[in-house]
């Protein structure tokens, strides 16, 4: 398959590295010192099961739209931070306006967050964009061109909001995605319904991506302490409310699946950790807000996410 890489970072190299040792043409989408070193040097991904250097085809978005023309791609893999999204859905719709074929890519968003899928949907033709899901995953870049990995690295994706209106056409082609993934040593299985699984996911990144940022923890040291896991719960408890107040029904059953989920993987820097680190802007809004307009929705606080947010906006806004 022919397959772009938008925002290719660390989890976006380590699923383009499996693809490209599959035989799949990829680009990799990215900026600054990162992509000047792949360009330069090409990408090396370490992980366990993985030893990848190899030189690669790595533009600036900018690039990426004026060389390449919409029939030379097959699938569009979106990496990007979710504050990124609804601008990129934008350009992404100009581009295909200027094609001179129907026959578009599809899109698939790996990202944080559950608001990322409407805003490609509002912008894009119809039936083109999948959510999907990384799962079980580490993967941060290291230094320029570097990355280092760690977990399965699984991918849950399926047409946003759900297969209610897939047609035989699109399941084929969603299903040959899938089998490519599955040909490049990326577990995937395919959703019927990627909403809920993407509110599940929340739970788990609402719970413990911004506390692990505040206490600068990584997810192994968070979830074993007696004195945190009331705030995990409670944190992870309102997710399942906001889910609710937008349509997606979610029990207490999904969160201890997704708190079980998370305690028994590898300890992880969790992203919003990183970006700090790195004084890069957070997912707050995608991760926390998300959560406490929902709860709203439902005449109810959300007093865990407003608290843990704000500190930590407070913290990295000094």
């Amino acid at each position: 398959m022919k397959i772009a890489v938008i925002g290719a970072g660390g989890i976006g190299c380590y699923y383009a590295a499996r693809l490209l040792n599959a035989g799949n043409d990829v680009a990799l989408i990215a900026r600054g010192m990162h992509l000047q070193a792949m360009q330069d040097n090409g990408l090396t991904v370490k992980h366990a099961e993985l030893n990848f250097n190899q030189t690669v085809q790595a533009f600036s978005l900018d690039e990426w739209f004026e060389q390449t023309s919409v029939n030379q791609v097959d699938v569009i893999i979106v990496c990007l931070k979710a504050m990124q999204t609804q601008a990129f859905a934008e350009q992404l719709s100009a581009w295909f306006k200027q094609a001179k074929t129907t026959q578009l890519p599809l899109v698939l968003s790996l990202q944080n967050g559950v608001e990322n899928e409407k805003y490609l949907v509002d912008a894009l033709p119809k039936d083109l964009v999948l959510g999907g899901i990384a799962r079980r995953i580490g993967a941060h870049i290291i230094e320029p061109g570097v990355v280092e990995s760690i977990g399965p690295a699984q991918v849950i994706l399926g047409l946003w909001p759900n297969h209610q209106s897939l047609d035989a056409q699109l399941s084929k082609k969603i299903t040959a995605l899938a089998k490519c993934f599955n040909q490049a040593h990326i577990p995937t299985e395919i959703a019927a319904d990627i909403n809920k699984e993407l509110w599940r996911k929340l739970i788990i990144n609402n719970g413990l991506n911004p506390i692990c940022a505040l206490l600068e923890m990584k997810t192994g040291e968070a979830t074993p302490r007696d004195d945190l896991k009331p705030l995990i719960k409670g944190a992870m408890g309102e997710a399942v409310l906001a889910a609710k107040a937008n349509g997606v029904e979610l029990t207490a059953d999904d969160l201890e699946e997704m708190l079980e989920l998370i305690s028994t993987f590898d300890s992880i820097k969790p992203s919003m950790l990183v970006d700090r680190e790195k004084a890069r802007p957070l997912e707050i809004e995608e991760i926390c807000g998300v959560v406490i307009r929902g709860c709203e929705k439902l005449g109810v606080d959300a007093p865990y996410n407003r608290t843990i947010s704000t500190l930590l906006s407070v913290l990295v806004n000094k």
